[in-house]
């Protein structure tokens, strides 16, 4: 969706495309040091109030009968959020249930929320998000807790969790010890679904998390991971929490992460991607992540029928790799204005520009898509121009992929998966005038002879002449639900009798 030409204007202008609706100076504050008077002013609590906790030990009364260790239920306003924080980040209060086996420590229902510098542990449950949109929980370590850390749950959207310390979960059940927990699963009905938009950002997760350490569930939409480091000591694999993140919702971004393996057998890969109904767990895009996976059995991205885009990730060691039938691996994309290459232009793009031209660090520059003015250099024109781009221009971009292939053979070279449906067009190198017969083949998963599933099928492409420059351009549709694609030089024939089909290179194979 295209964002207004106004609210576009706004935030070009302002160079404010991230930050936060500024809070109300009419503040009324509330001083708390123990546990009824925290009860007591989460109570009455109301837009507008900044509650803050005198360092000590906050917790529940264990015959209060609630599972809900403290609770709250009032909204804040985009104009007066209401804050809970302790008054010297140095030395956070603490909230605690009362065992790793009962209770929530924190459960907020409402929305405009700030949870600011708190410690949060003992408790089967850290901290709930509930029917909350446009809350932030920054700052704040959450540790020894029975099940998850942080839920964000029941219809809570735009929410961001950042800056956060979670460690040592999944002590009362191991498969239910996530760091962050997004959604809820398929089979829930006390809770809505529509938990879209949330983004986990510079936290800190481990050691000693039990499952995933970020969660994302079926039915949510757009939910980001950014920034944060993964120790993945202490997962224990138990319901398939071996990953950094799994993802069962569509077009969630994991991105500008580190994550450490740290020996941990249980963990099989660094994200993890599950069909729990159809139509979801597709089009992740996973990118610009730096990874120590200690072992070339442990993949980088995992999952079967989930279409995702990978790109630009470091991984040591080398040679781990990807594992599914719908998994775009792409080298490059190449799309006017998308300065931070992800694959889109948008007002993100401004702001890596921005930070560019003022000498400031960005994560990732695209020089070819930023210029475009084409004079080969970044300048303030080049700013102005994706400034009109996004606000003036109604044309639908599509970025076009180079996509990822290996050499196999003399001659042959296999694709990445996820090209279903798309029309792929290969850039082949050899002798000025060289004779080539080409064919290209793949994988039909739904063909069915004889009790068995699947077949190759190989196809001929014709034969053509290279050009002056040596090379030879053809285009291929591929079809649906099409897998491990193939292109292969059947024949050669070139100057002097040359017939070494690995004379031939592969320069490129783009989708657009």
């Amino acid at each position: 969706m295209r964002a207004s030409a106004g609210f576009l204007c706004v935030a070009l202008c302002t160079g404010m495309l991230c930050s936060a609706l500024p809070v109300s100076a009419q503040m009324h504050t509330v001083t708390v040091s123990d546990s009824p008077e925290l009860a007591e002013a989460l109570k009455n609590a109301k837009a507008g109030d900044e509650i803050i906790l005198t360092e000590g030990v906050y917790q529940a009364d264990a015959s209060s009968g609630t599972w809900k260790a403290f609770h709250a239920e009032a909204d804040g306003t985009a104009e007066a959020h209401i804050i809970l924080r302790s008054a010297d980040p140095a030395h956070p209060a603490e909230i605690c249930g009362n065992s790793a086996e009962s209770k929530c420590a924190l459960y907020i229902t409402g929305s405009f929320w700030e949870l600011r510098d708190l410690k949060v542990s003992t408790a089967c449950k850290g901290i709930f998000l509930a029917q909350s949109e446009h809350s932030i929980i920054s700052g704040c370590e959450v540790c020894e807790i029975g099940d998850e850390a942080i839920h964000i749950i029941d219809d809570s959207s735009y929410n961001l969790i950042e800056n956060c310390i979670i460690h040592d979960t999944g002590l009362k059940t191991p498969k239910y010890g996530e760091g962050v927990y997004i959604g809820s699963a398929k089979n829930a009905t006390d809770y809505g679904f529509e938990c879209h938009y949330n983004t986990v950002r510079g936290c800190r997760f481990g050691p000693n998390i039990a499952a995933d350490h970020v969660d994302i569930k079926e039915y949510t939409y757009g939910n980001t991971v950014e920034y944060c480091t993964f120790d993945g000591t202490g997962i224990m694999g138990e319901n398939g929490g071996d990953s950094f993140v799994e993802v069962k919702g569509n077009d969630a971004v994991i991105r500008f992460n580190t994550g450490y393996r740290n020996g941990c057998e249980k963990q099989t890969s660094a994200f993890d991607m599950n069909v729990q109904l159809e139509g979801w767990g597709q089009g992740t895009k996973i990118y610009d992540n730096t990874l120590y996976l200690d072992t070339a059995d442990c993949y980088v991205v995992k999952g079967w029928n989930c279409y995702a885009e990978v790109f630009r990730n470091k991984v040591e060691p080398a040679d781990c790799v990807c594992s599914g039938n719908q998994i775009l691996q792409i080298d490059d994309i190449r799309l006017t204005g998308d300065a931070n290459g992800d694959g889109k232009t948008d007002a993100e793009d401004v702001r890596t520009l921005q930070a560019f031209l003022l000498g400031e660090a960005a994560p990732y520059l695209s020089l070819n898509n930023a210029d475009l003015s084409r004079d080969g250099k970044l300048h303030a024109a080049d700013l102005s121009l994706l400034k009109r781009l996004l606000l003036f221009s109604d044309a639908e971009q599509k970025p076009i992929y180079a996509v990822h292939f290996e050499k196999e053979d003399a001659g042959k070279w296999r694709m990445t998966d996820g090209l279903s449906e798309r029309t792929l067009t290969f850039t082949l190198a050899a002798e000025p005038a060289a004779q080539m017969k080409l064919g290209w083949g793949c994988w039909d998963p739904n063909y069915t002879e004889d009790g068995k599933d699947g077949k190759w099928f190989s196809y001929s492409l014709g034969s053509f002449t290279a050009d002056e420059n040596g090379e030879v351009q053809i285009s291929v549709d591929v079809p649906k639900d099409c897998r491990r694609t193939a292109l292969e030089v059947w024949g050669y024939s070139g100057t002097g009798g040359n017939t070494d089909k690995d004379t031939v290179t592969l320069k490129s194979a783009v989708i657009g």
